[in-house]
């Protein structure tokens, strides 16, 4: 049996005075996706699963057995995914084998945040109706900083040794702003030129989600250069990101899908137009962090996800009408382009919600949002195919999937390139902690305070044995003096100072 996408609901929040619970977006996400299936309630009885993404790494409440319990759907199966952009496209492989193996004949697929809600309630002296969630709706007051799950915590301390960890590197913008000047170098391009390339990059995404103004949290189009230019609304962040660049994560959004064996849409009278065939999703994950990867500026699991899902279904890139290519940061989405041998110029859409930036992200439930709008627009050009491609954790995690209302090629498979993995794990680049002397860099970013500026520059560098290492800058003048410049490719002297390795440019 072949699974098909029947139904499709998202939910975005802003109305100031409803101060949500997750699960209250995820409810209505899932009711909506119910109307779009137009069978109402009816569904309901043959839904034998419901997966969902976290809502947090801060909480292990289950927001899916939530979800379900409230829709009445009382037995069957329950699994969420890791924390992770992939997670959404995985869930949905996970559904559509259950399906085609007869196991079950109808799932939910569920995730959403309410971060705006938890920040609305601090700013205005209220309970929040959920539990803190993030970071960046608690504030900056250390004490109210929620602690991760006993699982989120083991990950990434199970994490291999990192040149990002040696250089003092945590935030996810940082991790993507080093790949960034990678990307930077290997387009020849200068840091003011890569930052005028990113405007002109994003300038589409702004147009998108301008277009959506029910959903989308900024939803106003801008110019290459309203995006690119930094300024006191537009401050830099992690060079060369502007906070126009980054994912805004303070958001109410929720999303849903409903996937069912053709039998069931059929024998429910749901119109075929209205069916959406999940052609592939395959998964691939890197060896770890970017600096194990042999190219800082490419992603070697992304790009077998892509030649190995084209490959099987018979397609060229030119072949896609769309995509929506994850966006947390302009990075994930030149790594996607990179992989499926797409220029930057290209015509067709990169983001059919608006991406990260100007939707929002919310969490580790983007994805659903961009299959939901994926679904919308395959629906409206019948016979047309289109990719989705997710990115989580240190940008070393990938999904992608393919979604079209025509007949698939074949019957999909659903892969987990495990095998590209180990030969990632046997191949990554050796990182150490400790060196002295001369080095190459091969990443950098000068990171920024919001009111302070420029007050770290983080870099990843090559010894002359082929090993790298995470360098630190020697005194607190240096980021100030690297702020719109590029060490990519020169020499660097380290020294090893009470157990931190500290660079000064050669």
């Amino acid at each position: 049996m072949r699974p098909v996408i029947v139904g499709v609901g998202e939910i975005s929040n802003k109305d100031p005075e409803r101060i949500a619970h997750p699960v209250d977006l995820m409810e209505d996400a899932v009711r909506r996706a119910l109307s779009d299936a137009g069978t109402g309630p009816s569904l309901l009885a043959h839904v034998a699963a419901v997966f969902s993404t976290p809502m947090s790494v801060f909480t292990d409440d289950d927001g899916g057995a939530m979800v379900a319990e409230r829709l009445g759907v009382l037995a069957g199966r329950r699994e969420r995914s890791s924390y992770s952009g992939a997670g959404p496209q995985r869930l949905l492989a996970a559904a559509g084998r259950a399906i085609a193996a007869g196991q079950i004949e109808a799932a939910i697929i569920v995730g959403g945040v309410a971060e705006a809600s938890v920040r609305a309630a601090r700013l205005g002296g209220l309970d929040a109706v959920a539990p803190p969630t993030a970071m960046w709706s608690q504030g900056s007051n250390a004490a109210s900083v929620p602690k991760m799950t006993s699982t989120a915590a083991a990950r990434y301390r199970d994490q291999p040794p990192s040149a990002e960890g040696g250089a003092g590197v945590r935030a996810p913008v940082t991790i993507f702003a080093l790949i960034e000047s990678a990307i930077a170098a290997a387009q020849g391009h200068d840091p003011a030129t890569h930052r005028n390339a990113l405007g002109q990059l994003l300038a589409p995404f702004t147009e998108v989600a301008a277009s959506r103004p029910d959903l989308s949290w900024s939803p106003s189009a801008r110019s290459p250069l309203e995006i690119s230019t930094p300024s006191t609304t537009n401050r830099l962040v992690s060079e060369p990101y502007t906070k126009l660049m980054c994912s805004f994560p303070t958001v109410d959004l929720a999303a849903a899908i409903i996937v069912t064996s053709e039998r069931l849409a059929a024998r429910l009278g749901i119109a075929r137009e209205r069916q959406v065939h999940v052609w592939d999703i395959t998964a691939a994950s890197e060896a770890g962090p970017p600096s194990l990867r042999a190219d800082l500026h490419r992603s070697a699991a992304l790009s077998a996800a892509v030649s190995r899902t084209m490959t099987s279904l018979g397609l060229h890139p030119d072949d896609l009408s769309r995509f929506d290519l994850y966006s947390c940061f302009p990075a994930a989405v030149q790594l996607a382009l990179d992989a499926f041998g797409v220029e930057p110029t290209d015509p067709r859409p990169f983001t059919l919600t608006g991406g990260l930036p100007f939707l929002g992200g919310p969490g580790a439930s983007y994805s659903l949002h961009g299959m939901a709008a994926m679904v919308h627009q395959a629906r409206n050009d019948p016979g047309s195919v289109g990719a989705v491609v997710g990115v989580g954790g240190s940008c070393h995690d990938f999904a992608v999937g393919v979604y079209s209302t025509g007949e698939p090629p074949r019957p999909a498979a659903f892969a987990e390139l495990d095998d590209v993995r180990a030969d990632l794990v046997r191949s990554a680049v050796p990182v150490i902690a400790a060196a002295s002397g001369s080095a190459v860099v091969e990443a950098m970013t000068v990171v920024h305070e919001r009111e302070t500026g420029p007050v770290e520059a983080p870099l990843i560098a090559r010894l002359p044995d082929g090993s790298r290492i995470g360098g630190r800058a020697a005194h607190p003048d240096l980021p100030v003096a690297l702020s719109g410049t590029s060490l990519v490719g020169r020499e660097v002297r380290l020294q090893m100072v009470d157990g931190q390795c500290l660079f000064e440019p050669a």
